[in-house]
Order: structure tokens, then C-alpha cells, then sequence
């Protein structure tokens, strides 16, 4: 038996496939399309679904991630991360002078939907402050800062100069979360990618191309994270 999701969208208009774990595979329907032709499409090509799942990476778990790499990039600077469980503890400390945040999770309760709410906390402060002090030195102002869990994004800018930011910026070098703040913020002096607007990045991150290459295999290791 091939496990399997269903997901029904007004915006899908054929019927597909969708493997993003390797636990099972969704299938997306139109409004209008039988799940009852959903699953003898499923059931004729078991073998080659269950082979494609076979073979898509195991993604490891977040807390996983976070014992082997146990730090966040804040403010511009590395911080050692402290994890532990404590009874009627919930939340986390940073200690800017000893470059180290202790999240406190609480025992009995799983781990992983803690560590994601708790990390989105952590940027939704932080990231945002690091906005806040680029915007002087970048000559713009953000209309607002929001911590969103973007499957394929590392950031985004709309047209009124509001910032969204993937929480998981808080896992890469602070570096390449740097140039990420910085080519969000430049879009707001220049909303698309002409040449103007990566002269002006290059200004603000003189290193951006070798940056934006790295941030692409980041994403590779990243992205995973949290979606349990």
C-alpha cells in the first residue's frame, strides 16, 4: 500500500504527484476531480512512487540538526546553543556577553514542534533587529518584519518595503543571513533584479555572488528542518 496525502486546492487545475518526504507522497486534486481517480492513479503506479520515495533522502529531525550543530547565528555573530529539558521551564535566554542562547523545552511534550516555535521567537526578535540596525547604513526603512517557515525561500520583499524572513536564516553562517537581510533590504530601493539593484547589492556585500552560490547548498541541508 502506498502512503499517501490528499490535498484538494482551487488553484491546482490538473491532478499530480508531490514528493516531499520520504514517508509518503501527496497527491494534489482539483476541487472538481474524484478522489475515487486519484487513487487508481496512485494504485497504477505504486511501484515507481514507492521507488521514488525509496530513494528521496532521510531527513533528519530538528533537534537532531541542532545536537550536531549546536548554534545560531545571531546578531552578526555565532552563539553556542544549550538545550535542555526542564520541568515548568518553556522559552529561552540570550547571553550576548558569553555568545550563548538556552532554550528550555518541556519534558513529556515532543520536542520538534517546540524547537520550531521556539526558533521562530528567536527570529522574530533577532532578525528583526538585525533589520532594524542595517536600515540606517542601507539609506531605506522596512514596513515591518514577519518570521514566516517558507518552504524554498530564504526571504521575500513586497511592494510596500514589508520584510518576510524564513526562521531557519537562524541556522546559516552569519554571513550569508547577513547578505540575505541586505538583498532584502535592497529591494526596496530596487523591487526586481536589474542591474541596478545587484550594483547596489554588491555595494552593501561585496562578497553577494559567492554568498548567493553558497546559500544555495545551505538551502540543501535546511529547508528540511521542521517539517515533521
Amino acid at each position: 500500500m502506498v502512503p499517501y496525502k490528499l490535498e484538494r486546492s482551487k488553484r491546482v487545475r490538473r491532478m499530480y504527484l508531490q514528493f516531499d518526504s520520504p514517508e509518503f507522497v501527496t497527491l494534489k486534486l482539483p476541487m472538481r476531480h474524484s478522489e475515487k481517480g486519484g487513487m487508481r492513479f496512485i494504485q497504477e503506479h505504486a511501484d515507481w512512487i514507492c521507488e521514488t520515495l525509496d530513494s528521496q533522502p532521510r531527513v533528519q529531525s530538528l533537534q537532531q540538526y541542532l545536537v550536531k550543530h549546536p548554534r545560531l547565528a545571531i546578531a552578526g555573530r555565532w552563539h553556542k546553543l544549550e538545550l535542555r529539558f526542564q520541568q515548568g521551564a518553556y522559552g529561552y535566554v540570550v547571553d550576548e556577553e558569553e555568545r550563548k542562547i538556552s532554550i528550555a523545552l518541556k519534558p513529556g511534550l515532543p520536542p520538534e514542534q517546540q524547537l520550531k516555535d521556539l526558533l521562530r521567537s528567536v527570529a522574530r526578535e533577532h532578525l528583526g533587529s538585525r533589520i532594524r540596525g542595517f536600515e540606517g547604513s542601507v539609506g531605506v526603512k522596512a514596513h515591518g518584519v514577519t518570521i514566516r517557515d517558507q518552504k524554498s525561500r530564504w526571504g521575500s520583499c513586497s511592494e510596500t518595503g514589508g520584510i518576510s524572513l524564513n526562521w531557519r536564516l537562524l541556522l546559516i553562517s552569519p554571513k550569508l543571513q547577513d547578505h540575505v537581510l541586505l538583498h532584502e533590504l535592497a529591494h526596496i530601493r530596487h523591487f526586481d533584479h536589474s542591474r541596478d539593484f545587484h550594483a547596489f547589492l554588491m555595494v552593501l556585500d561585496p562578497n553577494s555572488k559567492a554568498h548567493a552560490k553558497r546559500l544555495h547548498e545551505e538551502a540543501k541541508k535546511v529547508f528540511v528542518l521542521g517539517r515533521a
